[in-house]
């Protein structure tokens, strides 16, 4: 990695050992007034990140949320103080402050902890996984034919609950000795919470462009926003049809300034763009569910991400704009690669409005929902989260899960 993002790094891990110990005594009076976590609390979910990374978590809240229901107690521990108040802002589950490892050690012993669930791999995560005695249920956030998806971190989970047969071939591919009965399909619950906004355009194709961030090595470097992005986001807001969502990735420009420079680019042309109509305005989002906007969006123009795949999973019409230089060595290679069955562009055609208005007008292409198929399962909405919740009550019971049906 080049010294100026070694540097950024280094800054903002310091920052955030500074940001939660500033953070921690007013994040402690506030769990105070909140309801105790359930004893015993089976279920428990560990996260690590700063604020920043707290879009990972959040897309598990609603899942995890229904699990407390119908399955059992679910507490939300969090090793970053800085974290908490936009965790508790956003749940109704327990949340537990757990700093040192003393603590999390006394509420995993004290609470009857049987099951811990992670929603990516930060180092931290190492803490927690060297007690013995409870399942390490590994989550991710999204489904994606990035690199990071098919980790050797893997292995050091008891379990990894992945989305479908996709993912599973990806990982028995590029993953040596994994055992395959660690791995668990239960489709993307997420997708089961999709909603639709009340406001979307009768009157224009809504277009969501949501590029990945710029990533943190070359592996990682799917990001078309710096190369790409203004050039596509000018054709489309000069074209009197299209309403456009802007939806920049939470990281976009943590590490690259020419991905920091173009979502500023972006977020001015968007701001200075006319807007024929109150409900063809376009508009930045960051705040929104990104599963609210993809459901909002008459078609995806997404990069090799996790969006891309939920675009797939909810039947948008969808383009992967791809940098001229994507990772050489990911695991996008073989069969069934999103790239077979997704338009791919490797720059802005000088059509690009026009090829989006036909995607509209077409409805989900046949070849991408076969492609959903294969990487959801055949019944994808409405049946992840009972099927994450199966697969997680079997783990109280046996310490082993069967493969939940699809």
């Amino acid at each position: 990695m080049p010294m100026v993002p070694k540097l950024k790094r280094a800054f903002t891990q310091l920052s955030a050992r500074i940001g939660s110990a500033v953070s921690e005594p007013a994040a402690r009076r506030r769990l105070n007034g909140r309801v105790l976590p359930a004893n015993p609390s089976p279920f428990a979910v560990y996260f690590a990140d700063t604020p920043e990374g707290r879009y990972q978590l959040l897309q598990w809240l609603a899942p995890l949320e229904r699990l407390a229901v119908e399955g059992a107690a679910v507490t939300v521990l969090l090793s970053n103080a800085s974290t908490a108040r936009p965790i508790m802002d956003a749940t109704t589950l327990p949340v537990q402050l757990c700093t040192t490892s003393a603590e999390l050690e006394s509420f995993v012993e004290g609470h009857r902890v049987q099951v811990i669930f992670y929603v990516n791999n930060n180092q931290a995560n190492f803490t927690v996984l060297r007690l013995n005695g409870l399942v390490h249920v590994h989550l991710s956030h999204g489904e994606s034919e990035k690199s990071s998806m098919v980790s050797n971190q893997l292995k050091a989970y008891d379990f990894a609950f992945i989305a479908g047969e996709a993912s599973r071939s990806r990982i028995m591919a590029a993953v040596s000795r994994i055992d395959p009965h660690h791995l668990v399909e239960i489709g993307r619950p997420q997708l089961d919470f999709a909603t639709q906004r009340a406001d979307r355009s009768p009157d224009a194709v809504t277009v969501l462009y949501a590029p990945t961030w710029e990533g943190d090595s070359s592996q990682m470097a799917y990001g078309s926003l710096a190369e790409h992005g203004v050039g596509l986001c000018k054709a489309l807001l000069a074209d009197p049809r299209i309403r456009l969502i802007f939806r920049p990735h939470p990281k976009t420009g943590s590490l690259s300034a020419a991905h920091a420079r173009a979502r500023k680019r972006v977020e001015h042309l968007i701001r200075t763009a006319p807007a024929a109509s109150a409900s063809r305005t376009s508009v930045t989002d960051v705040s929104s569910d990104p599963i609210d906007l993809l459901a909002a969006a008459d078609v995806v123009v997404a990069d090799v991400s996790a969006m891309a795949m939920d675009a797939v999973g909810l039947g948008k019409p969808s383009v992967l704009l791809l940098p001229s230089a994507p990772p050489a060595n990911g695991p996008a290679s073989g069969q069934h690669r999103i790239l077979d069955y997704v338009p791919a562009w490797h720059g802005v055609p000088a059509e690009a409005a026009d090829l989006i208005v036909a995607l509209a007008n077409g409805g989900e292409p046949e070849q991408q929902a076969a492609f959903r198929d294969h990487v959801f399962g055949e019944r994808c909405r409405g049946t992840g989260t009972q099927r994450f919740i199966l697969a997680s009550r079997e783990l109280l019971g046996e310490g082993s899960v069967r493969e939940p049906a699809s």
